[in-house]
């Protein structure tokens, strides 16, 4: 899976993917959301870590039957969470995250088998904190545990 965090397992149905730079402050939300969930043990998916979007992230994931993406969102006030489908996402013209895995997952899907379903778990930044550092602002921070809850809420939907 090349810069993928963990290769793929076949027999996966869902991947939860960390988008996001825990270099850059706020930006690290979707890795640090990723931590917590390796520490906590969850084994019903497969947790990735990517710092690629658009085609490269979406070929990677095809073949799983769900993903769930959890971001930084530049476009909510910081610590407010958001999960909606992806194809929700042209309204959302500040998240370029968003757009480019749309537009890839609808390429695929007109010559590939197994497009998964994805919805992204949005994590407000509220555009700030991004500065080369590590370490989340308190807000972010605090949205940690809701976040990790919805995750489980994923988790549970379906199965």
């Amino acid at each position: 899976m090349g810069a993928m965090g963990s290769s793929k397992n076949a027999s996966a149905a869902r991947a939860i993917v960390a988008l996001g730079n825990p270099y850059r402050g706020d930006d690290g939300v979707g890795p640090a959301v990723l931590r917590a969930l390796r520490e906590s043990g969850i084994v019903e998916a497969e947790l990735l870590e990517s710092v690629h979007v658009g085609l490269p992230l979406a070929q990677a994931l095809v073949g799983y039957e769900k993903v769930l993406i959890v971001d930084g969102a530049p476009w909510l006030p910081a610590g407010r969470i958001s999960r909606l489908a992806l194809r929700e996402f042209r309204s959302r013209a500040g998240y370029l995250h968003g757009l480019g895995l749309q537009d890839a997952f609808a390429a695929l899907s007109r010559i590939e088998e197994g497009v998964p379903e994805v919805e992204i778990l949005a994590i407000g930044i509220g555009g700030g904190q991004l500065g080369f550092r590590e370490g989340l602002s308190p807000a972010v921070a605090a949205a940690m545990l809701r976040a990790k809850e919805e995750v489980m809420r994923w988790l549970q939907e379906g199965s």
